[in-house]
This record gives structure tokens, C-alpha cells and sequence, in this order.
């Protein structure tokens, strides 16, 4: 009896051994080779295949014909049903709460990015340059809305802005810089689906006070010129542009080799035309993985890999100027009525103290 008891305590201390050895040995596995594990299970987990011919890249992109999208086929669908590759991982939250201008077929969506958390920052916003009684050209109407991620600690807050005023798109995106070209994204993929008739698009930021009589008469007028064509509208300066050594691993991934710095637009202000939407959301559809996207990734690496055109405003509007400079902004307007758009200081974002947006509209009303 004894003898048994014995033999099974020691086949259990020598499973146990067994054990052991083996979770060992896949621990040190893993560590040595965690980045492709993380890789495959990442692929696994977006239901993607791979054949032993596939090359790994940054960006997996087949640069093959592209065409227009079937709007038709958007409209009736959720965006996780209508879109394919890395928009397939893109959901907006309470779409029925917002509010869209479905009384004429040209509007244009001015697209605000935010933090969800800058809740008060968008108020002032409503309140100054996005009232919808601001300066109205009369021929080409605008709707302005603010995109969102997510904030776990001001979830309920953004769910009941979304219900007072209907201008607020959530997307399930975490309100981080890394994820900033995502949410660039998510907004040209929300336009198609509820404004498909839309000539074009602009995106701006919530850091940002526009004068909207400019807007209207002067800058609308020049963009609708272009609107039919396959454009990136905006200012692409030297400061606008990605040196191919500092991006190199992500832009040779689409990208075929080349000496020339790869132009993208500003980011506090740029519009995207119709059929350029098209052509960059196809393009899309073939982009498994995006690593570290960085700013330049929307109108600068995908525009190109989209043989998207590039428009330069500052050649049709030299005469109009912004303002970047932190803190210049009242200065600047008294100096100039010929101000597009500028930006209020830093510490507004710190502080959530909105009191320049007021002063600076105040200012814009009483030179206008």
C-alpha cells in the first residue's frame, strides 16, 4: 500500500518537473520572440491569412486600379459591415443622436477634431464661429461637427452633449496622438456615409477660431471650383513635409523609392474633394496594418499611395493669412481683416479657460 502511495508522489513531483520545464522554455520563447508572436495573433485576431509569399510591412498595400465606391452600398450599412481592411476596425457610438442637414445635396461638413474631455472648448466653439446664424455666403451651406474618441472618465458627459446639441461624433478610438491619423480617418469615412453627395469636406481642430465671413465668401467659392476633381486641398509649405530618411520604414512600405520630400497638408485646416474620398477609402480597403501612422500618414503617405492630387492654396488665396503663433491672435486680427483662421494659445487646453474665444470673436464681428 505504501509502496503505491509512494510511486504516484513520485510520478506527480516528476509531472509537476514536466510542467514546469515546459512553461519555462515558452516563457523565454516568448520573450526572444514576442514582436513576431504579437504579429501573428494581431493577424489572427483581424481574421487575416497569410501565404509564405506575403512580405510584412508597416503598411501592406496592393497599388492595383482603384474606383469610386458604391455610396449605395455604404448607406444601408453599419461601418464595420462597409468597410474593408484597417476601416473594418472603425465604430461610431449614438450615430442617432446627431443632427444632419439633409435639406440640401452640397453641403459642406466642416469635421472638428477633439478631445472628448475638451468639452468645454467645443462650447465656445458653438457659441462663436460655429453658430449657425455666423456669416452664411448664401450658396454653399456648412454643418460643423466635432469628432471624439473616447474618455472612460467623460463618457457620460459626451453622451449627454451628444443628445442636447446632435453635433458630437464619438468613435470607439482612444483620445490619444497616436491614434490622431486614425481619427482623421474616421472622419473622411463618416462623411461618405451621411453626407455621400457632398462635393467635399474640411477638417479642422478645436484649437482653432475661423473667420467665418472669409470662410464663406472668399475661401468656399475657391474650393467648389475644385470640387469635382481628385484633390487634397490645403497649404503643403517645407514645413509641411516628411524627409524620406526620418519616415523611411514607413514610406517605402507603399512608396516606391524616390530623392523628393513627400508633401502633406496642414493639419489645422485642409479640405478633401469628393472623388479624392473615393480613391483614399479604396485605397484603405487594401491597408491591413498601420504602425505608428504619425501626421503625415492622411494627406501625405495615403494621398499619394491613392494617386490623390495636391491643390496649394497659397497660391489662390495669397492675400488671406492665419495665424499660429501662441497668444497672437487678437493682434493679428487687428492688424488684418484678411485673416482665415488662427489659433488660441496653449494654456486654453490646460486651463479649459475659453474666455479668447469669445474675445477673439468679438473682435472678428465688430472689424467684419
Amino acid at each position: 500500500m505504501f509502496a503505491g502511495y509512494y510511486g504516484r508522489r513520485r510520478l506527480r513531483a516528476l509531472l509537476n518537473s514536466v510542467t514546469f520545464a515546459l512553461t519555462l522554455t515558452l516563457v523565454i520563447y516568448y520573450r526572444r520572440n514576442a514582436s513576431s508572436i504579437n504579429q501573428i495573433l494581431y493577424k489572427f485576431r483581424m481574421g487575416q491569412t497569410f501565404t509564405s509569399n506575403q512580405r510584412y510591412n508597416h503598411i501592406l498595400l496592393q497599388r492595383d486600379s482603384l474606383s469610386s465606391l458604391d455610396v449605395n452600398s455604404l448607406s444601408d450599412a453599419s461601418p464595420s459591415q462597409a468597410s474593408k481592411g484597417i476601416l473594418s476596425l472603425i465604430e461610431f457610438y449614438h450615430s442617432s443622436t446627431i443632427q444632419l442637414n439633409s435639406s440640401s445635396w452640397n453641403v459642406v461638413p466642416i469635421i472638428v477634431l477633439s478631445n472628448a474631455s475638451n468639452i468645454e472648448m467645443r462650447d465656445a466653439i458653438r457659441r462663436t464661429w460655429a453658430f449657425n446664424q455666423s456669416y452664411d455666403s448664401g450658396t454653399i451651406p456648412t454643418k460643423v461637427y466635432f469628432l471624439v474618441g473616447v474618455d472612460d472618465f467623460t463618457q457620460k458627459r459626451v453622451i449627454a452633449e451628444q443628445m442636447l446639441f446632435g453635433d458630437v461624433i464619438q468613435v470607439g478610438l482612444p483620445d490619444m496622438h497616436s491614434f490622431f491619423a486614425y481619427k482623421e480617418l474616421s472622419a473622411m469615412l463618416w462623411v461618405k456615409l451621411n453626407y455621400p453627395t457632398s462635393p467635399l469636406y474640411i477638417k479642422t481642430e478645436d484649437n482653432v477660431i475661423m473667420n467665418m465671413k472669409n470662410l464663406n465668401n472668399v475661401i468656399l467659392p475657391i474650393l467648389n471650383k475644385f470640387s469635382n476633381e481628385n484633390l487634397v486641398i490645403s497649404w503643403f509649405q517645407s514645413e509641411t513635409s516628411a524627409p524620406r530618411g526620418r519616415y523611411q520604414k514607413l514610406i517605402n512600405a507603399i512608396l516606391p523609392p524616390s530623392q523628393i520630400d513627400l508633401y502633406y497638408a496642414m493639419s489645422l485646416f485642409y479640405a478633401v474633394t469628393s472623388n479624392a474620398i473615393d480613391y483614399m477609402i479604396d485605397a484603405l480597403s487594401h491597408v491591413d496594418y498601420i504602425e505608428h501612422p504619425g501626421d503625415p500618414f492622411v494627406t501625405g503617405i495615403l494621398r499619394d499611395a491613392a494617386r490623390v492630387q495636391m491643390k496649394d492654396l497659397s497660391s489662390s488665396i495669397n492675400s488671406y493669412t492665419y495665424e499660429l503663433s501662441d497668444g497672437k491672435c487678437r493682434a493679428t486680427i487687428e492688424k488684418t481683416s484678411n485673416l482665415l483662421f488662427c489659433t488660441v494659445a496653449e494654456n486654453v487646453r490646460l486651463t479649459r479657460s475659453t474666455q479668447e474665444y469669445f474675445d477673439v470673436w468679438d473682435m472678428l464681428i465688430t472689424k467684419n
